[in-house]
């Protein structure tokens, strides 16, 4: 079937794959904001939150504004399924930023935050820390998120943060346990 519209239409592959290049995709104005929202919490090394119904966009979006940043001066760590922990979360930090993560969590939570400072602080890239069905978060993972942005005193943050999933997202933060993550 595919074959035969790719034949009419004269086109090379599907037009509508999941594998689409960011440079590819239709400019459409929700989907321009929100690239332009992403690239300033990237610029700001803040944290930011991007919600929207399964299908809207969020990740091409998402994967737009990364494609977009310049790789000498950023890197992204990717986070495509949450559903590894805390710990998953660190080691996952470190991995990406070409470290070795320790067995112990009291040393592997540290080992992150210098890693994610040494980067910025060294290297000169701003580490961006994405975390995509991040509706999925259990508390404590979103604690240990917000835990790594409390640096140098609260008055800086090494990398950026982004936080991507469906609209219980917002509402799970928005919890008083967890609003220091919006503020």
């Amino acid at each position: 079937m595919m074959d035969k519209l790719q034949g009419y239409f004269g086109l090379s592959k599907t037009p509508f794959g999941r594998g689409l290049a960011p440079a590819m995709l239709h400019r459409h104005a929700a989907h321009s904001e929100a690239i332009a929202r992403i690239a300033w919490c990237v610029a700001e090394r803040a944290l930011g939150v991007v919600t929207g119904e399964v299908g809207v966009g969020k990740t091409a979006a998402t994967r737009a504004a990364i494609f977009g940043l310049d790789p000498a001066r950023h890197i992204a760590i990717y986070l495509g399924n949450p559903d590894v922990g805390v710990r998953g979360i660190h080691t996952a930090i470190v991995t990406a930023l070409g470290g070795v993560p320790k067995n112990q969590k009291a040393t592997l939570i540290p080992q992150a935050s210098d890693m994610l400072a040494t980067e910025q602080a060294e290297r000169g890239r701003t580490p961006v820390l994405v975390i995509d069905e991040a509706h999925m978060l259990a508390h404590d993972q979103l604690e240990s998120v917000r835990m790594l942005t409390n640096f140098d005193m609260d008055s800086s943050s090494p990398f950026a943060t982004l936080l991507i999933g469906q609209p219980t997202l917002k509402r799970k933060i928005k919890l008083g346990v967890l609003a220091a993550l919006v503020i």
